[in-house]
């Protein structure tokens, strides 16, 4: 594999093997504006130039691509404290199992108004950081 040296402004960067450069400059290691040599060339290029993929030639036989349709009544959401998107909030009762259990045991009755209680009062939270404040937007 051929070695290539990585030069930005003015200063050798290293050297890389060529078949690495388009992952490293993927990961921001090394940037488009950069210059690189390998033996054998005459003078430094633009790795923006050289390493850029070349764009897709548009062929006319093929269709152009449908959108695909979103499905209806699905909803995501995103906390308004950590920014988290998510598709599907964490519900938190309030009250203990180990308690409805207990309420059960003595009467049905009275587990059957604990667990309604509970259910009742469920909060949905965000995943991340069980912040209740989240916002729901179809999608």
């Amino acid at each position: 594999m051929a070695k290539v040296h990585i030069a930005r402004d003015g200063k050798i960067l290293g050297s890389h093997d060529e078949h690495a450069v388009p992952a490293l400059i993927a990961l921001g290691e090394i940037r488009r504006t950069d210059h690189w040599w390998r033996r054998g060339m005459g003078s430094w290029e633009r790795v923006g130039r050289s390493f850029d993929p070349p764009a897709p030639a548009p062929s006319a036989a093929a269709p152009a691509a449908q959108p695909v349709p979103r499905p209806q009544g699905h909803v995501r959401f995103t906390c308004l404290r950590c920014g988290n998107r998510f598709n599907e909030p964490k519900e938190v009762k309030t009250g203990s199992f180990l308690t409805e259990l207990f309420y059960w045991a003595i009467s049905p009755v009275a587990g059957g108004l604990y667990t309604a209680g509970r259910a009742l009062s469920t909060r949905r939270c965000c995943p991340r950081c069980d912040s209740e404040q989240i916002n729901d937007e179809p999608w």
